[in-house]
């Protein structure tokens, strides 16, 4: 009997195992399915909002579109949150960029060349700029963004400058674009390259002269979203 009684105990702690496992499976199961199913749905309103075709004024289609600050300040934090490169160009032509009509002759930001001269920069690349945390990159995104009227702007610049060697401008991208761009809005474009490779800087696709001999599964996707004024 005492056996008996053993093999029952041991039988129900089995079974009480399987369907605890069981449970743990299953909800793992769902948890997976919820989390592909948002990536779903993120990868589409990716595709609507890019990829989907637009009626220009005089009848064409294109895959650009106009966009106004609402669309453009969200994209600027794809530069931080989603390894997004952002280039700002008046014409639209990135062979040679530069966006003095957008955003003023001291651009995005400032550097200084060999010669001490500041060099205005129009592109926003945090894999260039070699921030070093996610802190940092997100005073980086608020100081261009917003300049001194962000609260921590002082700080902020003075430490850029030391370290970085990167001057921030006082008046942010926000209100530059606020009162120097067109009234009609901005034309957005999307490029992509492989960010092994070292492709033109450009905001429409690349395709580098030499070829990475990283394979492309281990490759990472790059994007690139220009903006620039409307030529119609």
């Amino acid at each position: 009997m005492e056996n008996a009684a053993d093999a029952l105990q041991m039988a129900a702690a089995v079974l009480i195992f399987v369907v605890a496992l069981t449970i743990s499976i299953n909800a793992f199961s769902q948890a997976r399915s919820v989390s592909s199913e948002v990536l779903s749905y993120n990868d589409r309103e990716y595709e609507y909002t890019y990829v989907e075709e637009n009626l220009n004024p005089d009848g064409t289609t294109t895959t650009k579109r106009i966009v106004f600050l609402e669309s453009i300040v969200p994209s600027i934090y794809k530069a931080y949150k989603e390894n997004y490169k952002i280039v700002f160009d008046d014409d639209g032509n990135t062979s040679t960029i530069s966006a003095s009509n957008i955003l003023g002759n001291d651009g995005i930001y400032r550097i200084k060349d060999e010669g001490g001269n500041d060099v205005a920069v129009y592109t926003i690349d945090l894999q260039n700029e070699v921030l070093g945390n996610e802190t940092q990159k997100e005073q980086f995104i608020m100081s261009i963004l917003y300049g001194d009227r962000y609260p921590e702007y002082n700080t902020v610049k003075d430490r850029f400058r030391q370290n970085l060697g990167i001057y921030l401008n006082n008046r942010g991208i926000y209100d530059k674009i606020k009162e120097n761009g067109t009234l009609n809005g901005l034309e957005e474009s999307l490029g992509i390259y492989y960010q092994e490779e070292t492709p033109s800087q450009s905001g429409e696709i690349d395709t580098p002269e030499e070829e990475s001999s990283v394979p492309d599964n281990n490759r990472t996707i790059k994007r690139v979203i220009t903006y620039s004024i409307p030529q119609y």
